[in-house]
């Protein structure tokens, strides 16, 4: 089911980390729509966390506090979140695949573990997969990316990979892009162009390519204009423009063209830093096309300050314009995520959906993926 479908909630993993933008997402998202709350017992307190949400005038009636208990928190829910569904008869199942951040190793336990408080049939599948690197349009097609895909599964063909999502998410048509944008570059794997890094986690599709509903994608764009300010915003034009004519020439489940949306690349950022004695530039993830959708809401990331070139200002104001045709029946508001884009992620990537599922859960044998994955 995908993002844009009847929701009955939206997941978010609490951190004091990053406090301050979870609170402004949470007092967004439960004016209208409901929020399910999952706070680590080992290091939060739920008074504590209520009376917070009472200082920000938070709507309590939309918030649901869920407890679980794991060693570390992990605010980036997307990637390792429960992904619930609805099998043949309309009943919910839930699948979770292999978390592959090895310091978090531990949060392969946090699906299951609300499946079986929920009571929740589950599966787990043995393959590598992050939520932000798959887009689904809920009838049965899945945007995936080669590099991002191979990198983290580099014992699976790519074969395997695409048989393993159609048989967990129940797929029928895989899109197969090549990279993600520089600015989600690995650090590690050198300079982009010159001594400029990317800073991000290897190509997540939710940074530059979503679903708007089943035959919409929206896509990032480079401004022409943009070209002149910085030889990078090139690489971002030329990885964005190999995405845009794979799009333009694949099909749906059905064999129907898609129709393309183009979104504004949001201002890129270049940050001084030093690098083996060097001094480098890195630039976090910035993207517009990192998103929260619920029912009723769309909150898009914002990245004009006061005192900021009046360019940025633009930019945001472009974005929502677009935003707002798109998605007329939904509200837009604007969250600075500059802060969650220099760990690599953004608001999309610390929110997970619940979809409305029509039937609820019934008791039935828990089943694994025939995918195993090996340890040692």
């Amino acid at each position: 089911m995908a993002e844009f479908d009847p929701q009955e909630s939206t997941f978010i993993c609490w951190t004091p980390t990053f406090q301050e933008i979870s609170l402004k997402l949470i007092q967004e998202i439960a004016e209208v729509d409901h929020v399910t709350l999952f706070y680590n017992q080992r290091n939060q307190q739920p008074e504590e966390l209520q009376k917070l949400f009472k200082q920000r005038k938070i709507n309590l009636k939309n918030v649901t506090l869920a407890p679980f208990k794991l060693e570390k928190d992990n605010i980036w829910i997307r990637d390792y979140g429960p992904i619930i569904m609805q099998d043949e008869e309309g009943y919910q199942e839930m699948v979770s695949f292999h978390y592959h951040h090895e310091e978090n190793q531990e949060y392969n336990l946090f699906s299951e573990q609300y499946a079986t408080k929920m009571r929740i049939p589950f599966m787990r599948s043995g393959m590598f997969s992050a939520g932000g690197g798959r887009e689904i349009n809920g009838k049965g097609s899945i945007i995936l990316i080669e590099g991002h895909e191979k990198y983290i599964n580099p014992d699976l063909s790519l074969e395997e990979i695409e048989n393993e999502y159609k048989q967990q998410l129940n797929q029928k048509n895989v899109i197969w892009l090549k990279k993600g944008i520089p600015q989600d570059d690995l650090f590690d794997n050198g300079p982009v162009i010159d001594n400029i890094y990317g800073n991000g986690v290897h190509w997540h599709v939710d940074e530059f390519c979503r679903f708007a509903d089943a035959q919409t994608i929206l896509l990032a764009q480079v401004d022409p204009a943009d070209l002149a300010l910085d030889p990078f915003y090139q690489v971002v034009h030329e990885r964005l423009e190999e995405s845009y004519q794979i799009l333009k020439n694949a099909r749906d489940q059905d064999g129907k063209p898609f129709k393309i949306i183009r979104v504004p690349q949001a201002p890129i950022i270049f940050d001084q830093g030093n690098y083996n004695g060097q001094p480098i530039f890195y630039t976090p993830v910035t993207s517009y096309l990192n998103f929260v959708l619920t029912n009723n809401l769309v909150v898009i990331p914002a990245y004009y300050n006061p005192g900021d070139p009046d360019f940025i200002r633009q930019k945001d104001e472009q974005a929502r314009k677009a935003f707002h045709e798109v998605f007329k029946s939904r509200k837009v508001v604007m969250i600075n995520a500059t802060e969650l884009n220099y760990s690599g992620g953004g608001l999309h990537c610390i929110t997970m959906h619940k979809p409305k599922v029509e039937k609820r859960s019934k008791l039935r044998l828990k089943f694994n993926s025939a995918l195993k994955r090996l340890k040692g």
